[in-house]
Parts: structure tokens; sequence; C-alpha cells
């Protein structure tokens, strides 16, 4: 009978210091929770809802050493707890143990194989490893099993990206937009994606979106800009060009377009200036010598047009013989014209 209520007694005392540490773990008091359910272990090895909380109050104070081996003891009388086993993934995934981390989201996955998150973990595991051809055919999976949500479609865009199918990619990223409209990231991916692939009449419209968002960036209206002067809609592009310039008034590359639209225009006085702004960003660069030279050369200034042609000459590489013979031609012809 003695020994009885000794049990007894033993048993109350250990239950009453579980209680008394969950409730220190509920109100976030983990190194009180911590210590009592080290106690609570003590007098019960086994006991495994005190291993588990323990393991989470380590995660907790940043003792990610202790949690690990928490979680393995736990996970070697229990095998399968399917929390438990994500939780030391995620550990050891940040711990750089990947190897671990994986075989512990693999068997995560085993032990909830219909399980929507368990498959998007494994899959998330495999993206940030850059391992695509491992997390592809789970986030296929993830796709079928649904609901689809935007983060899955961006790493579908990134793997359908890293696989060479941009079409794919901008399909998933669109998708992805539809169901996070504010996320200016994801727009700006799906413009640049469709500027990089020259689909510049795509590209226009999350750009204006862009734009509309953050009219002080100078970076989308130059992006905005070009793709206007590529689709020769050409006032849009001029109004954007300079906003864009107006804005950061070093952009050799908007400055540089939009004389290219006001040469298609044969605007060669406005084209002519812009182009001598070009020039002094780049002044060993040949082309602009040569663009800025027609350009006076149709504006019938002989002398400022031989300048430009010769110095385009100077700098040239002779990557285009046409354009070279062009311009000694005309150089000569000009100053011939001049000594007359």
């Amino acid at each position: 009978m003695t020994t009885l209520i000794l049990v007894l007694a033993l048993f109350q005392t250990a239950q009453d210091l579980y209680n008394s540490a969950a409730t220190d773990f509920e109100a976030g008091r983990w190194a009180e929770a911590a210590t009592k359910y080290e106690s609570v272990l003590k007098e019960d090895t086994s006991h495994i809802p005190s291993r588990f909380n323990l393991a989470v109050c380590y995660t907790k104070l940043g003792n990610t050493d202790a949690a690990i081996a928490a979680y393995r003891t736990l996970l070697d009388q229990n095998g399968t707890i399917y929390e438990a086993r994500v939780n030391l993934a995620i550990l050891l995934d940040q711990s750089s143990k990947r190897d671990e981390a994986g075989e512990q989201f693999e068997k995560a996955l085993n032990l909830h194989p219909d399980d929507v998150q368990a498959e998007l973990n494994l899959a998330m595991f495999y993206m940030r490893g850059n391992e695509i051809d491992k997390a592809y055919p789970h986030l296929i999976a993830v796709q079928t099993k649904g609901p689809s949500t935007a983060e899955l479609y961006v790493a579908l865009s990134e793997a359908e990206h890293a696989r060479q199918n941009e079409a794919k990619s901008r399909e998933y990223l669109e998708k992805a937009i539809s169901l996070d409209s504010k996320n200016t990231n994801l727009r700006r991916q799906l413009a640049i994606s469709y500027f990089t692939d020259k689909d510049y009449a795509k590209a226009i419209p999350p750009l204006v979106e862009l734009v509309r968002l953050e009219p002080t960036n100078a970076d989308y209206l130059y992006l905005l800009g070009k793709s206007y002067e590529q689709v020769k809609a050409y006032p849009l592009a001029i109004a954007a060009l300079e906003q864009a310039i107006r804005i950061k008034s070093d952009d050799v590359e908007a400055y540089a377009t939009l004389s290219a639209v006001f040469y298609a225009q044969e605007n060669w006085g406005r084209a002519a200036q812009l182009l001598s702004r070009v020039i002094e960003f780049r002044p060993r660069e040949a082309l602009p010598h040569f663009v800025l030279a027609t350009c006076w050369d149709h504006l019938g200034n002989a002398k400022e047009a031989i300048v430009q042609y010769n110095k385009f000459l100077e700098l040239d590489d002779g990557s285009n013989d046409a354009r070279s013979f062009q311009a000694r031609q005309r150089a000569r012809t000009l100053e011939r014209r001049q000594k007359k």
C-alpha cells in the first residue's frame, strides 16, 4: 500500500509539473517551460508530448542543436509523428544539413502522401537548393491536388524558366498575379520576361501597371518607353522616356532610345541634341557618332557631320563594313564640297 501511494504521488507530481510547463508554453515562457519539461522527462523519458514541446522550446530559444537532438530522440520513440518530421527537416535545412533535411521531408510526405502542404514543403525544399528536376514533379503534384496558390505558381514559373520554357513560365506568372494582384514583384518579373523575349506588345500592359503603382521609378519608365518605341507608339514612348530622364538625368539608355524615336520621326535636330548627350556619357562608343553625323548631314551642317563621321571612323572596330564605307565616302564628299 505504501509503495502504491508513493507511485501515485510521483505520478501526480509529474502531471502537475507537465501542466505547469504547458501553462508556461502557452504563455511563451520558453525557458521556464523547457526546464519543467526536462524535469518531466527525467521521471519519464518516454513522455512524447513533453519531448515534442521541449524541442519547440529549444527552437524558440535558439538552441538549434538541442532541438534537433530532441526531435531525433522523439522520432526514435515514435517515427509516425508528422509534425516532428517537418520541424526536424526545417531545422536541418536551416543548419545547412541538406541531405538529412531532404530525407526528413521525404519521410514526412510518406506519412501523409495526400497532404498538399507536405508535397509543397518537399517541392520548395528542392527549389531552394536549385534542384529543379527533383522539385518539378512535386510541384505538378501539388497543382493536381490543389488548391493552387500564388506561391505555387511562382515556384512553377521559376521551374519552367529553369527548364527554358519561357511561355509556360509566363503563364504561371500570370496565374500568380491573378491570385496576388498587389504583388509588384510578380508584375515586374512578367514584364521583364516579355521584354527580354522582345515581346514588347505584351510587356506594355504590366509595365503600364508598374508605372501606375510606382510613377517615379525611372527603370520602369525606361522599359515602358523602350517597349513603346519598339511597337512604334512614338508619342507614348516620348512621354515615358522624357519622364524617365526627368527623374534620372544620367539614364543614358533613355537618352539613346529617345534619340532613336526622334530619328525615326526624322526630327533631326532633337535627335542630334539627345545623341550629343549619349556621347557625353559614352564618348568611346562608335555608333552614336555615326548616327549623330547623319543627323548633322540631314540638317545641312557639313562641318559637324564631318567631325562626327571621322570620329566614328576613328573608333570603328570594322564590325559593319557597309557603315564604315558610308561614313568614309560621305566624309570625303562633304570635305570636297567644303573646299570648293
